[in-house]
This record gives C-alpha cells, structure tokens and sequence, in this order.
C-alpha cells in the first residue's frame, strides 16, 4: 500500500510517496479530495476539465528488463 509523507520544507509542503513493485495510484489534481494526496473522485462535481494523475510503478520484471 502507498506511504505518504508531507513536510514543511522552507516554508512549502512537500509530499513524498512510497510505491510498492506494481503498485498504482490516482493522485488529486483538483485539490478538493478529502482523501487528499490522493484522488476521491471529487473533481467529478467541480467545474473544468480537472482529472486526476495515475501513477502506476514498475513491476519487479519491468525493472530487471
């Protein structure tokens, strides 16, 4: 499962997260989600074109080849 981390670095969050082999995620760029970093589908009920970043990492297999 996904870990996230957000920081204060010189007075700016930063948020870092850790992917399993294989793993994907769905990132909010809407930023409405109340599961914020990560997408809840709320961007669906706001107005424009917002959508969300689908982050999917390497399997074990992809990274060796």
């Amino acid at each position: 499962m996904a870990e996230h981390q957000t920081e204060d670095r010189f007075g700016h969050l930063r948020t870092t997260i850790t992917l399993e082999p294989g793993e994907r995620i769905v990132l909010c760029r809407c930023m409405k989600s109340g599961d914020f970093p990560f997408c809840d589908g709320t961007h669906k009920e706001q107005s424009g074109n917002a959508g969300p970043i689908v982050v999917t990492a390497p399997s074990m297999n992809e990274e060796e080849s």
